[in-house]
């Protein structure tokens, strides 16, 4: 880094020439998730959903709302980084906090506030250096704020009151940027920089479903039957990630506010599913003889999401088929794993050949 770029104020990033990738710091605070990520695995495969979804909701967040500031206004230089990195080291804990969540649910509704913080901060320097942005600033600013005192307020209290105060939280949280539209139209987001982004989250997550089979492995005999299921369950995987990355669409961001954000939004659910999929074949691998409940319905939950993508990009067929598939594979998860299992691939498979052998549009990749 030039000494001309050690110190600089934050700058509006959307209109510039310049062709943008993820920069270093970015892929090293995508790190801290894969943890975060494990660990939250590691409670659904204990079998607790609702404490599952109830901490993946904030862990993203935090994840998605450095995206987004990055996305406009990232500079990557000295100052940026000073509040960046602190970030890491609050997500870590939120990631540390979770294993014994009993004892650390105050721990990780500071650590949580803590990131936020520095996010407002980073988005009142904004309002102070950048005029254009500063109305899109101040309304970031304060609808965090607001949460983040509420978690910090949370701590008055013992659980399970405090989660109410957390679920309010993240009420403020999520809707803060949907009331931000009028503004947000004024900025709209990169659109070669914001899809690369999730897509790297979205591997993150199809990362865990690799490491879920593998943990089942590990932990039980390795009987032809096991292996069948493991593999299929990767293979299934895979079908996920060339179903998602066959079909992004760097335009989706800026074609309607209300697609864009659906889009945005519909990750949330989308790295649900994967990862409580992976759990689920790692139940399967352990429990081969019972329903595929815990392997189907997130299945049909990924199915359905990447449907609802498809149509925020205008694609009727494939949200149609994704759709149809996602109904289908519900039905089947009342079926015996060994049933169930082939099945779920075959769906897989057969939406990645119809998109291998569908004509492309003149001048598709």
């Amino acid at each position: 880094m030039s000494s001309s770029r050690q110190w600089q104020p934050p700058r509006l990033r959307l209109f510039e020439d310049a062709h943008r990738r993820a920069t270093w710091l970015e892929l090293l605070y995508d790190l801290v998730f894969v943890v975060a990520v494990a660990e939250l695995a590691a409670v659904l495969a204990g079998g607790d959903i609702l404490l599952f979804v109830g901490l993946f909701v904030p862990i993203w967040w935090a994840w998605a709302g450095y995206v987004f500031y990055a996305n406009r206004f990232d500079t990557d230089d000295v100052s940026h980084r000073l509040l960046a990195l602190p970030q890491i080291l609050a997500v870590a804990t939120m990631a540390a906090s979770v294993s014994d969540f009993a004892e650390r649910s105050g721990l990780f509704a500071i650590a949580y506030a803590v990131a936020r913080v520095l996010l407002v901060l980073a988005y009142v320097r904004v309002g102070r250096h950048v005029p254009e942005a500063r109305p899109l600033a101040v309304r970031y600013a304060a609808g965090f704020t607001a949460a983040a005192l509420l978690w910090l307020a949370s701590l008055a209290v013992d659980p399970p009151l405090r989660y109410a105060f957390w679920a309010v939280a993240m009420v403020i949280d999520l809707a803060t940027p949907l009331l931000a539209r009028r503004h947000q139209g004024k900025l709209p987001p990169q659109s070669e920089h914001l899809p690369e982004r999730f897509g790297l989250f979205v591997v993150i997550v199809l990362g865990e479903v690799v490491a879920a089979v593998v943990t089942g492995l590990k932990g039980h005999d390795v009987t032809p039957g096991t292996l069948a299921i493991a593999l299929a369950g990767v293979a299934i995987a895979m079908g996920f990630w060339w179903l998602y990355f066959g079909h992004i669409d760097e335009s989706v961001v800026l074609r309607t506010a209300v697609a864009g954000q659906v889009w945005v939004y519909s990750h949330l659910p989308l790295s649900l599913g994967l990862v409580a999929f992976g759990i689920g074949i790692e139940h399967a691998i352990a429990h081969p003889a019972g329903t595929s409940w815990s392997i189907g319905v997130p299945a049909a939950l990924v199915l359905a999401v990447l449907g609802l993508q498809h149509l925020c990009s205008l694609d009727r067929r494939a949200g149609a088929i994704r759709l149809g598939a996602a109904a289908l594979t519900l039905a089947t998860s009342a079926l015996p794993t060994a049933a169930a299992l082939p099945l779920i691939l075959v769906y897989a498979a057969a939406q990645v050949a119809y998109d291998l052998l569908r004509p492309r549009p003149e001048g598709a990749a």
